[in-house]
């Protein structure tokens, strides 16, 4: 049964809702133990973890079964006419009614609704909210622009208006009322389009760039309900699609009175052509027409590099060498899940001097992305080791672009119930300094950072060392059990090796860069992968680790039979049966490299959302209850 939750939302108490219509939670319902939608949404978003105790049926939206729910009633239809007579031709059949569209008005600032019928579910905008709210009836409705998780919650009484700083009321608008003037979403997108078309003709305005990139990131990213209720908007989209193309063509036929740049905010207006031409048609050879590596990488990964054509060729060449190397499983269920693409933005490429204005203009058009330094390999190193008795120096910009990649490795865990219990037993287990094979060299030692900031235990042990020199990490490991001052060190590179698996669990990859290895084949900012093979104990674990061309394996004892004990013991077994404690390898160079599958092929058009069984990231953190 579900804990003892957090009272949900206080609300007055309200007549009994009207049907339901469409897909929306009651604001009626409460379990058994009191807990209402609302506690749902904000505790098991999905209803994943949780027995059903009747909020699969009642909280629709929440739990991810719509289709469950009855659909919006058709509108009424005509009567039907008599047939004419025979002899007479039968007149062309009407043309089908045009969907209602709608808009919306303040009503009321800092406030919510005396009486509230239904939450309709999230929503990015007040004017996504209007949609819902008026195709299921609401002619008021209450939005938090703060908060959007809270949801777009329609009145069955807007007034009198209870206060509260975080919600505004607003009204519903239909567009066929002739007393309200409606701008489509399709006449929005073709006037911002418009201001990207005039940008090649004449002198440009750096204000006119500025709002139609907002204007973009407002209509893009929604087009599925722009889609449902302007007729205008598919004829809109299409020409906004080739309008977009021949603007980067032009742009990279060097034919624009100027360059799209920082300061201009032509950059983030031609960030703007470029997704809208990747989400519809992902022909990357159109939108990253300018730039043959940033189409590559697009076209293997697809990953898309916003950074205002700021990196060299050269980074973002290796870059794409990293993706190619990481296991399918980490790119597919970590990098991109559940998105067409993810985003990589290189943030300050976009700004003008010290104007930060176009940082909130660059998420938004998946559901996946990461931001990394304006700096390209070669432009300095860092040390991955520091304190740690070992020393490997990483080039900065691939350590970011890798500690930042990692960051997304976090889903794969939490999806995983086996790695999930791994990855929770060693934070718990970590005490002292030796615990953590990063930032040993922290004031204080790195306990206190990573038990407070777990999202950086991936990014940092993994990204900034595995991804460099996983044979120094697992040497500082061994060397660590073996001296008595630490058993959760060698815990945490035997979680690594899992994370990178191979799905039968018999193989897993290690990597060596040209600072760790002497590899001829591993240029700069490169790192070359070993092919290990992993064998398992009677209840799992890894109990070996052969690594090609090392003289001996490396052979793990445990403590106890448990799944998340800790390892007790490392020895080296030679080929003639002698052991030695500890681990005994001279990498050899010419056996280290592993096939990598090609990457998956690019999802459809409109991807239907994976089975609501898996379980999505939770978010950085709780906002207040509303």
């Amino acid at each position: 049964a579900p804990p003892p939750p957090s009272p949900p939302p206080s609300a007055s108490p309200s007549p009994p809702p009207p049907p339901t219509f469409g897909c929306a939670d009651s604001l009626s319902w409460e379990d058994a133990w009191g807990d209402g939608c609302d506690w749902y949404a904000e505790h098991d978003p999905g209803c994943t973890t949780y027995s059903d105790y009747g909020q699969q049926s009642n909280c629709p939206s929440t739990c991810g079964t719509c289709s469950s729910v009855p659909a919006l009633p058709p509108p009424p239809s005509a009567s039907p006419m008599p047939p004419p007579p025979s002899a007479s031709p039968s007149p062309a059949p009407p043309s089908p009614p045009q969907p209602e569209t709608y808009t919306y008005e303040v009503r009321q600032e800092n406030a919510e609704c005396a009486n509230q019928w239904m939450n309709l579910g999230e929503y990015a905008s007040a004017e996504l909210c209007s949609l819902a709210a008026g195709a299921a009836g609401c002619t008021t409705f209450m939005f938090s622009s703060a908060y959007t998780s809270w949801g777009c919650r329609c009145c069955s009484e807007p007034d009198p208006p209870k206060e509260h700083s975080l919600w505004t009321l607003y009204n519903v608008l239909p567009c066929s009322d002739p007393s309200v003037t409606c701008v489509l979403p399709g006449t929005r997108l073709l006037s911002a389009i418009g201001t990207a078309q005039a940008f090649c003709d004449g002198p440009t305005d750096a204000e006119a760039n500025f709002a139609a990139a907002t204007a973009l990131q407002g209509l893009i990213p929604a087009r599925d309900a722009y889609l449902a209720t302007d007729p205008t908007f598919a004829s809109a989209l299409d020409t906004s699609m080739s309008i977009s193309a021949t603007v980067l063509s032009k742009s990279a036929s060097g034919m624009c009175n100027e360059p799209a740049t920082a300061c201009n905010d032509g950059a983030v207006l031609f960030h703007w052509l470029r997704g809208l031409l990747l989400l519809i048609d992902r022909n990357a050879s159109r939108a990253l027409i300018d730039s043959a590596p940033r189409a590559a990488l697009f076209e293997a990964h697809h990953v898309y590099l916003a950074d205002g054509n700021w990196m060299d060729d050269n980074t973002v060449q290796l870059t794409e060498s990293m993706y190619d190397d990481l296991p399918l499983h980490l790119r597919v269920d970590g990098v991109l899940y559940e998105a067409q693409f993810a985003t990589m933005t290189v943030r300050d490429s976009f700004r003008c001097g010290g104007d930060h204005s176009s940082d909130g203009l660059l998420g938004g058009l998946t559901e996946r992305g990461y931001n990394v330094f304006k700096m390209d390999v070669g432009d300095g190193t860092e040390e991955a080791f520091g304190c740690t008795g070992a020393s490997v120096r990483g080039d900065h910009s691939m350590t970011v672009i890798r500690h930042e990649v990692a960051h997304q490795f976090d889903r794969v865990v939490q999806a995983d119930t086996r790695m999930s219990a791994l990855f929770d037993g060693l934070k718990a287990s970590a005490a002292v300094t030796d615990d953590w094979l990063r930032l040993n060299c922290r004031a204080g030692g790195p306990d206190e950072f990573f038990k407070g900031a777990p999202q950086e235990i991936i990014a940092s042990q993994v990204g900034n060392q595995y991804l460099l020199s996983s044979s120094t990490q697992l040497h500082v490991a061994v060397d660590r059990l073996v001296g008595g001052s630490s058993a959760v060190a060698l815990g945490w590179v035997l979680f690594h090796l899992e994370m990178f698996a191979s799905e039968d669990g018999t193989r897993s990859r290690m990597y060596e860069s040209a600072a760790g290895l002497d590899l001829s084949v591993a240029a700069d900012g490169t790192a070359a992968v070993l092919c290990v093979i992993l064998r398992r104990d009677g209840v799992g674990r890894i109990g070996g680790v052969t690594v090609p061309g090392c003289g001996g394996g490396l052979t793990i004892s445990y403590a106890t039979a448990s799944s998340t004990a800790l390892p007790s013991s490392a020895t080296t077994t030679y080929v003639d049966g002698s052991t030695s404690d500890g681990w005994s390898c001279d990498v050899d160079p010419a056996v280290v490299i592993c096939d990598v599958p090609s990457p998956p092929p690019p999802p459809p058009p409109t991807s239907p959302s994976p089975p609501s069984a898996s379980p999505s990231p939770p978010p950085p953190f709780v906002p207040p209850s509303p």
